[in-house]
């Protein structure tokens, strides 16, 4: 009879020479993207092929499927790769683009999604400037209008963009003008009013984090905002990368957050209370937990450690966050009535209907 033990060693023997195997070829591979990065510079391309990115998930998805593993390993591992190789090539950024060049003013650069917009900008080839009072080439948008700008990107907390777009709206030179907060209600009147004008506006809304780099997969809401050829020349900044241009009507871009954000966030927030509520300490959940909790306790912890005025204003700026509130508050009373209830039939009726939203052809 074998060895247990003997057999469980040599195992993982195998399991460190393939992990080292692994990682040689993950050497080979960064080395194969640098000699990329230098043909790509010798050639003046941009750094970033979004449509060869896509080509490479996919062709990972497939992969797993005929090794017979979960795709969306696959999808994490080259995404991870796809990084590394953007980082390796980020030093020597090409000064062409495929398209026309354009001369790029980022209100409020210095933030997260500032920042990861001027990265993928200048990885296009376009001249990105910021003017942010947190830092940046200029100290306040008033010390930028003696520029000219092709186009000006307001990517300021969401209480300031009102403000800001008036600003922007008074620089001169007729630049293309878009927002890309994550409420508009406070913005509608304003944005169509300038659009009414003459002024090119429009307003995007990248569904994605700062930290983003492949973006197959991704959205990107799309709301035109009077100015149909604003809106276009917009997407064109977007229009060669793989994310998905998503049109949302401007008017109803908040409701939709309602449910994307507010009513995600909510619930996140409140399992994190109602645990503290109930007083049995993470500590002593987490080891013992279920899958059920285990990824529930996952999505709560990313949002708890989010940033809370920005959770704040998401919630409080939005018009349609009292009826999240209220359609929160009447599930929730009918699921305690059909939890508590002596007949199942009430909880059974609750558990068909959320099955009916989610899968309705079944």
């Amino acid at each position: 009879m074998s060895n247990p033990h003997q057999d469980l060693d040599q195992l993982r023997q195998q399991v460190a020479r393939l992990d080292r195997e692994i990682l040689e070829k993950i050497s080979e591979r960064l080395r194969t993207s640098r000699l990329i990065g230098e043909a790509k510079r010798r050639a003046q391309l941009p750094i970033r092929d979004f449509r060869v990115e896509a080509s490479v998930m996919q062709r990972a998805r497939q992969a797993a499927t005929e090794l017979g593993f979960d795709p969306a390993l696959a999808e994490s591992v080259l995404e991870s790769l796809i990084e590394a190789a953007v980082q390796t090539q980020v030093a020597h950024q090409p000064v062409t683009h495929k398209g026309e060049l354009q001369r790029v003013l980022i209100v409020g650069g210095s933030g997260r999604m500032g920042a990861w917009l001027r990265q993928f900008l200048e990885g296009q080839g376009h001249t990105v400037a910021s003017c942010d009072p947190g830092g940046g080439e200029f100290v306040s948008l008033a010390a930028a209008a003696g520029e000219s700008w092709d186009v000006v990107v307001l990517s300021t907390p969401l209480a300031m963009l009102p403000e800001t777009l008036g600003q922007a709206l008074a620089l001169g030179g007729s630049p293309l003008i878009f927002d890309i907060g994550s409420l508009k209600s406070h913005l509608v009147q304003d944005l169509q009013k300038a659009a009414a004008q003459g002024h090119r506006v429009a307003s995007l809304h990248p569904m994605f984090a700062p930290g983003t780099v492949v973006l197959t997969g991704r959205s990107l809401l799309v709301c035109d905002a009077g100015n149909a050829e604003a809106t276009e020349q917009a997407c064109d900044l977007f229009r060669e990368t793989a994310v998905s241009l998503c049109p949302v009507p401007l008017e109803q871009h908040d409701q939709v957050m309602g449910a994307l954000l507010g009513l995600s966030h909510t619930i996140n927030l409140l399992f994190g209370q109602a645990l503290c509520q109930l007083g049995l300490g993470f500590e002593k959940l987490g080891p013992i937990a279920s899958t059920t909790f285990a990824k529930q306790a996952k999505t709560a912890a990313e949002v708890a450690a989010e940033n809370p005025e920005l959770y704040h204003q998401i919630q409080n700026l939005n018009q349609c966050t009292p009826q999240v509130y209220q359609a929160l508050q009447v599930s929730l009373e009918r699921l305690r009535d059909a939890a508590l209830a002596a007949e199942a039939a009430p909880f059974l009726e609750l558990m068909g209907e959320c099955r009916g939203y989610f899968f309705p052809s079944s």
